[in-house]
């Protein structure tokens, strides 16, 4: 997939006067919002709630997470697909993945860090938690943009009482010089809305509306936001 231009990718500043409902800075950012999701199917949102603190601990979290022994992770399971680990895939060879699901609820966190650290690990299971609840505070931000830009805002709040947020973890491993070098399939969400935030390595590719593949530079500040495969049925009806 050869990869264009970052400046390609919608970027939407959802800071500031941005973030604050009802304004005109509000109005205009949905409208730009409705646009890329229309077109494209995702924007880069910038987004400054998440502390630096935070995004640097979760991200050191994240790569003790999947230091752990194989026999460990294999513990976190889950009845829904794409909702436990996956790994050791012929398809996808480099390609790690763990979730937790309904992890803005305390407990669901402290489940899955006591099935990883069985004697506990507290900054783990706080960094998950806050990650979470900012990650699900943007999501619904982001939700409620696209609801007002359709005239469908009458049904937001029925969408967040009912929406679940499942924090998913990836891990790509480096290549080997014979290994080809892909770590996951194309593909889309069954999500409504997914978000993706990364580290600094350079990897992630989308497809824009013209068939192109696009790569992105992430930033702490930097949130990849797509229309799940739900949402795309929304905006087509």
């Amino acid at each position: 997939m050869g990869s264009q231009t970052a400046t390609q990718i919608p970027v939407i500043d959802l800071t500031g006067e941005n973030s604050k409902p009802g304004s005109s800075y509000w109005v205009s950012a949905y409208k730009k919002i409705r646009q890329a999701l229309e077109q494209h199917g995702f924007f880069v949102a910038e987004y400054d709630k998440l502390p630096l603190e935070l995004h640097d601990n979760i991200l050191s979290d994240v790569a003790e997470l999947f230091e752990l022994p194989y026999e460990t992770k294999i513990q976190n399971t889950s009845d829904k697909p794409a909702h436990g680990y996956i790994g050791k895939i012929a398809a996808i060879p480099l390609h790690e993945g763990m979730g937790i699901d309904r992890a803005t609820h305390l407990e669901e966190c402290e489940k899955f860090t006591k099935l990883m650290w069985p004697s506990g690990n507290d900054r783990f299971c706080g960094n998950a938690h806050n990650y979470s609840k900012l990650m699900a505070e943007l999501e619904q931000m982001v939700v409620r943009m696209v609801f007002e830009s359709y005239g469908v805002s009458s049904y937001y709040n029925a969408h967040v009482e009912t929406a679940t947020y499942l924090l998913r973890f990836l891990s790509y491993q480096k290549p080997e010089i014979d290994e080809a070098n892909l770590a996951f399939v194309t593909h889309t969400d069954k999500s409504f809305i997914s978000i993706l935030h990364q580290n600094h390595v350079l990897g992630l590719e989308l497809r824009t509306a013209d068939g192109n593949w696009v790569g992105f530079r992430p930033s702490p500040t930097s949130f990849v936001i797509l229309a799940g495969d739900a949402c795309m049925v929304c905006m087509e009806q």
